[in-house]
């Protein structure tokens, strides 16, 4: 039995488009195996300060690119709404902002759980990383 949590998240990757978020979940798998692969590394004592940057960076890059994907889908839905002579229902542009923002939140979310895997790991070195 799946739990309402994936069908959930199952519901907004096809919401969002897979052609947007397939890549920002692809962020997050790297990420979260940049961030296993760290912490591994503080066990064995050895923290590789390339791959604890790398994890704020591919968060950033994730918020940006989520952002750019909110700002497509809108654009793609404001031009519909042009195009077509026809009013569209408040209910109808309404649910069109919903999926437009939701690679932003799926972006700031990875850049969230990015920034506290990154300063975790930065606080819990034993040697301080630059």
């Amino acid at each position: 039995m799946k739990s309402i949590l994936a069908i959930w998240l199952i519901d907004l990757h096809f919401d969002g488009g897979p052609i947007f978020m397939i890549p920002l979940s692809l962020m997050l798998l790297i990420n979260i195996g940049l961030v296993i692969y760290s912490i591994l590394g503080l066990k064995k004592k050895t923290l590789m300060p390339k791959y604890v940057e790398a994890i704020k960076q591919i968060g950033a890059l994730a918020a940006v690119f989520g952002a750019l994907c909110t700002l497509i889908g809108l654009m793609q839905a404001f031009n519909w709404l042009e195009t077509h002579n026809e009013g569209a229902s408040f209910q109808v542009i309404m649910g069109g902002m919903k999926v437009a923002i939701i690679t932003a939140m799926y972006g700031l979310f990875i850049f969230f759980v990015s920034m506290f895997a990154y300063i975790i790991l930065k606080l819990s070195a034993k040697n301080p990383i630059s």
